[in-house]
């Protein structure tokens, strides 16, 4: 789920910055909710691919779904928030494009165009070149900091680090927690 079209989703808005300006914390958790990804248990029914309701294997990734930092950045100091002092932990994939299977049968899926998700004032940070570098300008399409602070870059600092990863999933085991692997870089993945 890459990413939500809120004016589609909530009645009431002509386009997508009417949405923007009229986000509510209600419409941020919502949306929250919304990004990520879904696996989902599929069998085939005859001619016709169904859904296995019930499938212990279903399952939401949201930008509320605790997933691991690992590879030569993880524990670094710029990967740090008030909510994770290890630098190990995230909550959520964001603008999920693009993926694949390996060969050991997990899926490995890329995070881009996470900019547009952080407000607050960039200049006002000692991370603006970083800021500036990946197009954060704190003129968010999603204006979530509003409502959460980790995406007020002024409240959060080093929360947008935590985004731009490469991020492996087991969809056959419910219990694996979404790797972020940052051996595999950080930029905007297509």
């Amino acid at each position: 789920h890459e990413y939500t079209n809120p004016h589609v989703m909530f009645p009431g808005f002509a386009d997508a910055k009417a949405a923007a300006a009229g986000t509510t914390a209600e419409t941020a958790a919502i949306e929250l909710a919304a990004h990520g990804a879904s696996v989902v248990e599929i069998k085939k029914d005859g001619a016709a691919w169904k859904v296995v309701d019930g499938s212990h294997y279903n399952r939401r990734l949201t930008l509320n779904t605790e997933m691991a930092l690992s590879g030569p950045a993880a524990g670094h100091d710029r990967l740090k928030t008030s909510s994770d002092a290890t630098g190990t932990k995230v909550l959520g994939m964001i603008n999920n494009c693009g993926g694949g299977w390996t060969p050991w049968g997990t899926v490995l899926t890329a995070e881009e165009n996470f900019h547009q998700y952080f407000g607050g004032d960039p200049a006002a940070t000692p991370e603006t070149e970083n800021y500036k570098r990946y197009g954060i300008k704190g003129e968010p399409s999603y204006p979530w900091g509003k409502f959460v602070d980790r995406f007020d870059v002024t409240k959060e600092l080093n929360e947008p680090n935590r985004f731009g990863w490469i991020v492996e999933v087991n969809p056959y085991d419910p219990a694996f927690v979404p790797v972020k692997h940052t051996a595999l870089g950080r930029f905007k993945h297509e």
